[in-house]
C-alpha cells in the first residue's frame, strides 16, 4: 500500500500531460493490484494475460506518439511499464525494481518543471519511496511506521552534506551531460519567427514568465521598454516571416548611440528558440551570441535551459545606411492580396510626398477612425489587412503592425515588423522587472533618410495606455477575471499583490542560485577561497568529501559507542544489584553462565533475570535492535525486585 501511494504521487503531475487513454490504463493497473492486495483469494494475472497487456500497451503508446523515443513517448512508456510491472510483482526483487523505477518516474518531472515547488514535491516522493524501501527490508515484527519514517529521515539528513559538496564543488560543465530529445521543449510557449493576425493576441493571454530583468541603475520608462526579438520582412499577404539569413558577424558599428547606455541583466526562461531578448537596441552580445543585421541577438543553439546574461543597450540611436537588398525586402508586397490597403498607401504617397508626413498621417488615421484594441478580434478572410482596415477595425498589436507596414510599403517607405515584448511588471520586493508572455508585442520600424531605422508603434495611436502602462493595465478587467483570487477590499488586494511579488522573488532567487548555478558562478565562489583552477578545485573537492566521510564515520562510531556504553551501563547496574544480595559476577563469567548461577541460587528471580539477560544479549551481540529494546532493558533493571 505504501508503494502504491508513493507511485501515485510520482505519477500524479503527469496525469494532465499524458493522453487520457494512457492515464486511465496506468490507473487501471494500479487499481487492479490494489484489489488483489485487499482480497487475498485473488491471484496475479497469468503470464499470457500480462504478455497481451504488454503488447496492447506498446501499441497504444505508439499510436499516440508514432514513436517510442523522446520525452513524451518515453515518459508514457515508463509510466505504463511501471504500472504493468505491478501485476507481476511478488518477490522482494520485484518490489525493489518497482521502487527504483518509481525514483526514475519522479526524476522525469524535471523535464517539465524545475521550480522550487517541484523540487520539494520530488523530495517528498523520494522520501516516501525510501520509506517503502526500508519497510521492505526490515522484519515485519520490527517494522513500524514511526521507525521507517525516522530511518528515512536519517538517510536524507546524512545525504545533505554530500549533496551540498557535490553541488558546490563538482565541476560544472556547460550544457547537459547528454542531449535532450527533440520534443523535450515541445510545450514551451513564446514568440515565434513567424506572425499572423491573431498569433500574438493568443500568446498575450498567458501569465507565464518570459524573462526577468535587473537594471544596474533605475528602471527605464515603460514607453522605452521594447525587448527586441525576431524581425519580420517577408509577407504573402496573410503571414509574416523573417525572410533574412542570420549574419555571421557583429553589427554594433552599424548604428551610432545618441544617448546614455543602459546596463542590465536578463534571466531568460527556456523558449526553445535560437535567440535572446535585449532592450532595443542591443550594444553588446553575450558569449556564443551574435548581433545580426536586424540587430537581433542570435545564439548558436536553442535556449533549452534557464539562461542569465548581462547586456548593454541604447534607447536613443541613429542606424547606418540601407543596402539595396534590405530596401527591396522592406518594400516587398504581395500582388494578389490586400489591394484596397495598397491603393490607400499609394494615395497617401501622391498626396503627402514626405515620408515623415505619411507616417504621421497613418497614425492619425488609426487614431481618428473607429479602431479598437482587443484581445478577441474577429476572424479575417483571405485579405486580412483589407478586412481589418475597412471592415472589422478591431485588432491586437499584430493587426496594427501588419496593416501599418503594408500601408507604408505601398507609400514607398521601407518598413519592417519587429516582434518581442513591451513593458513589464516591476517587482518592488526583488527590485527587478518581470516580463510575461502577456507582454508579447509587435511594432514597426520605418527607414528615414538621416535617421535610419526609426521605431513606430501604431498600437500607441489606438491604445496609448498599452505602451505607457503595459498589458496588465490595458486589459486589467480580463486579467482580474483570470486571477484565481480576487478581493473587493483594497487592503487584501494590496497584500495579496505583495505576497505574489515576494513569492516571485523567492523563485527568482532559486533560478539565480540553484538552477542558474553554472561554471562561472562556481568559479567566482571558489575564487573567494583562493581556488582558481580545475586542479585546485579537484583537490578541494577530494578534501571536502574525505572530511565529510570522516566526520560521518566518526559520528557513527561515536553514536555506536554511546549506545554500547548505555547497554553496558545498564548491565553493570544489574550486576551491582545482584552483588548486593551476595552473588558476585566473576571476571571469566559470561552473561549466560552468570544468569544460570543466579537462577540456581535464587529461583524466585528466574523470570526477571532471564528477561534482562535476553534483552542484554540481543542488544549487545545481535546486529539489529531497536531503541525501544534499550529503554526496556533500562526499565527492567531499574524495577528489578530482589
Amino acid at each position: 500500500m505504501w508503494l502504491l501511494a508513493s507511485l501515485l504521487l510520482a505519477f500524479a503531475p503527469h496525469i494532465l500531460r499524458l493522453p487520457p487513454t494512457i492515464t486511465v490504463l496506468c490507473l487501471l493497473f494500479g487499481v487492479w493490484r490494489f484489489i488483489i492486495e485487499r482480497r487475498s483469494h485473488l491471484a496475479l494475472p497469468h503470464k499470457i494475460i500480462r504478455t497481451l497487456l504488454l503488447c496492447t500497451t506498446l501499441i497504444i503508446v505508439y499510436l499516440h506518439y508514432h514513436t517510442l523515443i523522446g520525452r513524451e513517448a518515453g515518459i508514457a512508456l515508463l509510466a505504463t511499464m511501471l504500472a504493468l510491472k505491478l501485476l507481476e510483482m511478488k518477490t522482494v526483487r520485484d518490489y525493489v525494481v518497482v521502487i527504483m523505477l518509481g525514483y526514475f518516474l519522479a526524476i522525469t518531472l524535471v523535464l517539465y518543471s524545475q521550480t522550487m515547488l517541484m523540487a520539494v514535491y520530488m523530495i517528498i516522493v523520494a522520501f516516501l519511496l525510501t520509506t517503502t524501501l526500508i519497510n521492505l527490508n526490515l522484519p515485519p515484527a520490527k517494522s513500524t511506521l514511526t521507525l521507517n519514517l525516522k530511518l528515512s529521515a536519517k538517510i536524507f539528513m546524512q545525504a545533505v552534506p554530500v549533496m551540498l559538496i557535490l553541488f558546490f564543488l563538482f565541476p560544472r560543465i556547460p550544457g547537459p551531460l547528454w542531449s535532450l530529445p527533440n520534443d523535450a521543449h515541445s510545450g514551451t510557449t513564446g514568440i515565434n519567427d513567424e506572425m499572423s493576425m491573431g498569433s500574438i493576441s493568443n500568446l498575450s493571454q498567458s501569465d507565464k514568465i518570459a524573462f526577468r530583468v535587473a537594471f544596474e541603475n533605475k528602471v527605464i520608462n515603460n514607453k522605452l521598454s521594447y525587448w527586441r526579438g525576431p524581425v519580420l520582412w517577408h509577407t504573402d499577404g496573410k503571414n509574416w516571416r523573417s525572410g533574412s539569413a542570420v549574419g555571421d558577424h557583429n553589427n554594433v558599428s552599424y548604428y551610432r548611440p545618441t544617448g546614455a547606455p543602459i546596463h542590465y541583466t536578463v534571466t531568460l526562461e527556456p523558449h526553445n528558440q535560437k535567440w535572446l531578448y535585449g532592450l532595443d537596441l542591443p550594444a553588446t552580445a553575450p558569449d556564443d551570441t551574435i548581433i545580426n543585421n536586424d540587430f537581433q541577438l542570435i545564439t548558436e543553439s536553442k535556449v533549452q535551459e534557464l539562461l542569465r546574461y548581462k547586456m548593454t543597450s541604447y534607447s536613443e540611436y541613429v542606424t547606418g545606411p540601407l543596402t539595396t537588398d534590405e530596401k527591396q525586402r522592406a518594400l516587398q508586397l504581395p500582388t494578389n492580396r490586400n489591394s484596397r490597403a495598397i491603393s490607400l498607401g499609394r494615395q497617401w504617397q501622391q498626396q503627402l510626398r514626405e515620408p515623415e508626413a505619411i507616417v504621421d498621417h497613418a497614425l492619425k488615421y488609426f487614431n481618428q477612425q473607429p479602431f479598437s484594441y482587443t484581445l478577441k478580434p474577429p476572424l479575417l478572410g483571405n485579405h486580412p489587412v483589407d478586412d481589418f482596415l475597412f471592415n472589422t477595425q478591431q485588432g491586437f498589436c499584430e493587426h496594427y503592425a501588419a496593416s501599418f507596414t503594408v500601408l507604408m510599403r505601398a507609400a514607398g517607405i521601407p518598413t519592417r515588423i519587429v516582434t518581442g515584448y513591451q513593458g513589464g511588471d516591476f517587482n518592488p520586493v526583488g527590485g527587478y522587472l518581470i516580463v510575461r508572455q502577456r507582454d508579447a508585442h509587435a511594432w514597426t520600424e520605418v527607414w528615414l533618410d538621416g535617421k535610419g531605422w526609426v521605431r513606430v508603434d501604431p498600437t500607441s495611436a489606438v491604445a496609448p495606455e498599452r505602451v505607457s502602462l503595459g498589458a496588465e493595465s490595458a486589459f486589467a478587467d480580463l486579467f482580474n477575471r483570470q486571477s484565481t483570487l480576487q478581493f473587493d477590499n483594497d487592503f487584501l488586494s494590496e497584500n495579496w499583490r505583495k505576497l505574489r511579488y515576494g513569492w516571485d522573488t523567492v523563485n527568482n532567487g532559486w533560478n539565480q542560485w540553484v538552477i542558474g548555478y553554472d561554471s562561472l558562478k562556481q568559479s567566482g565562489l571558489l575564487a573567494r577561497f583562493g581556488i582558481e583552477s580545475i586542479k585546485q578545485m579537484a583537490i578541494a573537492m577530494a578534501i571536502a568529501v574525505t572530511v565529510a566521510l570522516t566526520l560521518l564515520l566518526l559520528l557513527t562510531i561515536q553514536r555506536s559507542k554511546t549506545k554500547r556504553d548505555a547497554i553496558s551501563l545498564s548491565y553493570y547496574r544489574f550486576c551491582q544489584k545482584i552483588a548486593a544480595i551476595g552473588i558476585q559476577r566473576q571476571p571469566h563469567e559470561g552473561p549466560v553462565d552468570f544468569a544460570k548461577r543466579i537462577i540456581m541460587l535464587r529461583p524466585d528471580l528466574e523470570s526477571q533475570v532471564a528477561e534482562i539477560n535476553d534483552l542484554y544479549i540481543a542488544l549487545r551481540y545481535r546486529p539489529r535492535h531497536t531503541p525501544q529494546q534499550l529503554k526496556q532493558l533500562q526499565r527492567r533493571v531499574q524495577r528489578l525486585k530482589l
